[in-house]
């Protein structure tokens, strides 16, 4: 039986290599007959390979050169030109990194010249970045303080909530909290607002005493029955990230405004009639 079993074993091994034989021997006949055919193929493939490869290191030279240029931006932005160059810079530059990172730019800029809907509008091809990333963080906080602006305060809570659900830092969720306690006392809702407050004194790290300053006042509130003021619940600007901790220092950056970092800084008055 082992006898009858070798060669049938080799029976169909030589059948498979007559099959593989017949193919090859076929294929080329064909070729031979249709050589434009095959000559047109290769070329097409080629053609695409070449393609892929240039695309490839066009769009990191594209990159490489948007990198370059929105560093140098950074430096010479004025209050007068920011607008123009930066939205210049994005048409250029769409689809890059630094590209959002411009938007990121324009959109404070916006909101510091009192555009909120043109903010938004900034902000917008960008919506989809995860809050949960340092860009995605920064458009979360842009679109929220956006929507309050433009009287959308549900719209503003749910963008601070989720910063809040998804943060990737304690400082992000601690913005967030001391925003929506601030936004809520100026809703009236003070129950709503002391139980922010409240799990912002609580929250590892949220050492500024002024969130307990103003828990107490909210409290104090609610126990006398008077309407909150708006502007007294200013909320304590959080502290500044660590060093020692890149992704809050990058989403820190991120908002930074051209040419000053600091939300109550004044233009520079126009010159006088005369001057240089």
């Amino acid at each position: 039986m082992p006898g009858a079993v070798a060669p049938k074993k080799r029976r169909e091994e030589g059948s498979r290599e007559d099959v593989i034989l017949v193919f090859l021997e076929t294929a080329a006949a064909w070729a031979r007959v249709h050589t434009r055919v095959v000559i047109s193929v290769l070329v097409a493939i080629g053609i695409l390979v070449g393609g892929v490869f240039y695309y490839r290191s066009y769009r990191q030279s594209l990159r490489a050169a948007a990198a370059i240029e929105l560093n140098q931006l950074r430096g010479t932005l004025t209050p007068a030109d920011a607008i123009p160059r930066l939205t210049g810079f994005i048409a250029r530059f769409e689809g890059t990194p630094s590209a959002v990172e411009g938007r990121l730019l324009l959109a404070r800029l916006q909101l510091r010249t009192r555009e909120p809907r043109a903010a938004i509008q900034t902000l917008d091809p960008i919506l989809s970045e995860p809050t949960d990333r340092p860009t995605g963080y920064a458009v979360a906080i842009l679109l929220a303080e956006s929507y309050k602006e433009v009287g959308e305060p549900d719209r503003s809570l749910a963008k601070l909530d989720e910063i809040i659900r998804d943060a990737y830092v304690p400082y992000q969720r601690h913005r967030a909290l001391a925003e929506r306690g601030r936004l809520l006392a100026e809703l009236g809702r003070l129950e709503e607002a002391a139980a922010t407050y409240k799990r912002l004194t609580e929250e590892e790290g949220a050492t500024d005493d002024l969130y307990r300053v103003r828990l107490g006042e909210i409290e104090a509130l609610i126990a006398s029955g008077t309407d909150p003021t708006p502007s007294a619940f200013a909320a304590p600007k959080p502290p500044a990230p660590s060093p020692e901790d890149p992704e809050a220092a990058a989403a820190d950056d991120a908002e930074a405004t051209p040419a000053s970092d600091a939300d109550d800084a004044e233009e520079p008055a126009p010159p006088e009639p005369g001057e240089g």
